[in-house]
């Protein structure tokens, strides 16, 4: 009657091998199968099946559980069902537990439901929340502090995917769609609807087979320690600015001894000027070639003035794009724009308030920013970005600019009134060509400057070296020079350096490379002409004279600093052969 049930040698051996005495018997309590410890208990199935009453049990589909008995000296756990089978009706199972293994099992549990309520207790009382999903993102369960976190309940998140909650905003990033897609434990900052700032650790679990059967996240609310990185943030810029204060008070000591070395008559009388304008709050405009020693006076006049105890800011007006230069003049408040600090800054004028505030490349401000600097010298005051409220300052201002910005004026790219405003007390620095005399003190300056930061001593120049550098006409000034006679301090290994050792520019008379950053004499344009045709002319000089003495196309590109094909595609455009 069992053969069918019993054909599939593998419910066989799971039959014989349970640890439980198991018996199947018919209502008539006739054995129809049972495994090894089940048959020694058969023999004594007359005297407790009259406790459980086979037939009831049939009848009425009736299941029985933990029914103790006693067997043969030994206390058992009884329990018994009819089978659920229409071709099996009227079988039952019998299922004996040693009442001993029994308990130990019922001990195990209770433990069990122990750790469970513990686990649990964690689970809702943890700092950090636990957010558990399945290998394919779908939330299982939630601790209920998500709430606050994501403003969802539990029952909201659970049985939802990361992707969905993802997409529509509750969190995001999803730190569960991340660890399933690397396959691996992952930390991220996570942004909540709420405004919540979240630290996510998410950790795969695996299975034996390798694959991603959970993932459980500690999410840790990060908001206020975000809060307060801000703020301290904040504090360490306003140190830094108190740092660059020092350290450009530092630097204006070092610079003016440097300003201070001259013997040219034209020098004694720009000293004099700065010497008597110091003491007084007019505006100074400071023009000169690049490299003359503009910021070196502007440092030379604070520390003459009565203001030289309080800040000298510096600030280059091309170095910073328009769309931050205003604001890192005059400030801004709170949410002025995307991107701004949390509590606002203050501006640079704030900044030098009693001070004195250096704007180099004056030339380079842009006309908007132009108008606002316009009504600070005019008023005396200040108004944040964002700001509705006027701030006063007491700020001295020098200006410095190495541009023609009376030519500038009459084309319409600086405003007159801010030129008349700025050019109160004009200072102009000659270029070192047109003040030879001072060469040589700045050459001994520099030398005894750089040897002893390297540590050398009796480092000079040959007769004939000094004699080059008088000669040479510096186009890049006092800069250029100091440059060389660090590079020369460096490089050269003898006590003495001599005209060898000088660059070919300057020891040979050879022309300058076109990369150096001195070169800048001006192109000549002798008459107007269409845009393009001058392009058209210039690019095509440039071509044949980058082609003389060259052999290749792309020593060409190299000496005018192009790709290739772009040397190419320009001698195919303007009809030029190379090599003839």
């Amino acid at each position: 009657m069992l053969k069918n049930l019993v054909d599939s040698q593998l419910i066989q051996d799971t039959f014989l091998s349970l640890p439980s005495a198991v018996i199947v018997v018919n209502v008539r309590g006739e054995l129809m199968m049972a495994n090894a410890s089940g048959s020694r208990l058969y023999e004594y199935l007359p005297d407790y099946s009259k406790s459980i009453r086979l037939d009831e049990i049939c009848k009425q589909r009736k299941l029985i559980l933990g029914h103790p008995i006693r067997v043969s000296g030994t206390d058992y756990l009884l329990s018994a069902a009819p089978l659920d089978s229409k071709e099996y009706h009227d079988l039952i199972v019998l299922v004996f537990e040693e009442s001993s293994i029994a308990g130990a099992i019922k001990q195990q549990m209770k433990e069990y439901e122990a750790t469970i309520q513990d686990l649990q207790t964690i689970f809702e009382n943890s700092y950090d929340v636990i957010y558990v999903s399945d290998g394919k993102g779908v939330t299982l369960r939630v601790s209920s502090a998500c709430e606050v976190l994501w403003g969802k309940r539990p029952e909201e998140l659970i049985g939802r995917t990361v992707y969905e909650l993802e997409k529509e905003g509750v969190y995001y990033p999803s730190a569960t769609r991340i660890a399933l897609e690397r396959g691996k434990k992952v930390q991220i900052v996570q942004q909540t609807r709420t405004g919540r700032r979240l630290m996510v650790v998410s950790t795969p679990i695996r299975d034996s087979a390798g694959n991603i059967v959970r993932v459980v996240n500690a999410s840790k609310d990060i908001t206020e320690l975000h809060e307060l990185e801000e703020q301290i943030r904040n504090l360490k810029e306003i140190i830094e600015g108190y740092r660059m204060q020092f350290v450009q008070l530092q630097e204006s000591q070092s610079d003016t001894d440097r300003a201070l070395i001259y013997r040219s008559k034209k020098m004694e009388d720009i000293m004099a000027l700065l010497g008597r304008v110091a003491v007084v709050d007019s505006t100074i405009l400071i023009t000169g070639e690049s490299g003359v020693g503009k910021e070196i006076l502007a440092n030379h006049v604070h520390r003459l003035s009565p203001r030289a105890d309080y800040p000298l800011i510096k600030i280059n007006c091309a170095a910073i794009p328009e769309s931050l230069l205003e604001s890192e003049l005059f400030g801004y408040e709170k949410g002025a724009f995307t991107g701004a600090q949390k509590n606002g800054k203050a501006g640079l004028f704030e900044l030098a308030d009693k001070g004195t505030l250096f704007l180099d490349e004056i030339g380079d401000m842009p006309l908007s920013v132009q108008a606002k600097l316009l009504r600070v010298l005019q008023e005396r005051e200040i108004t944040r970005i964002g700001g509705y409220n006027p701030i006063p300052v007491d700020v001295r201002i020098i200006a410095a600019t190495n541009k023609d910005l009376q030519t500038m004026v009459a084309k319409g790219t600086f405003r007159s009134d801010l030129y008349y405003r700025l050019n109160v007390i004009p200072v102009y620095i000659p270029p070192l060509r047109e003040r030879r005399e001072d060469i040589v003190p700045l050459v001994n300056k520099f030398l005894s400057h750089f040897a002893q930061k390297i540590h050398r001593n009796n480092v000079s120049l040959s007769k004939k070296a000094m004699s080059l550098l008088e000669q040479y006409d510096w186009p890049g000034n006092v800069r250029e020079l100091r440059n060389l006679i660090e590079r020369l301090v460096v490089t050269v290994e003898d006590d003495i350096i001599d005209a060898d050792d000088l660059p070919a520019h300057i020891s040979k008379g050879v022309p300058r490379p076109a990369d150096s950053p001195e070169r800048n004499e001006p192109i000549v344009v002798r008459e107007v002409l269409p845009l393009k045709q001058a392009q058209q002319i210039m690019e095509t000089q440039l071509l044949q004279l980058a082609a003389r003495d060259t052999s290749t196309l792309g020593e060409i590109a190299q000496k005018l600093m192009v790709n290739q094909s772009t040397i190419t595609r320009k001698f195919q455009k303007y009809g030029l052969q190379f090599g003839k």
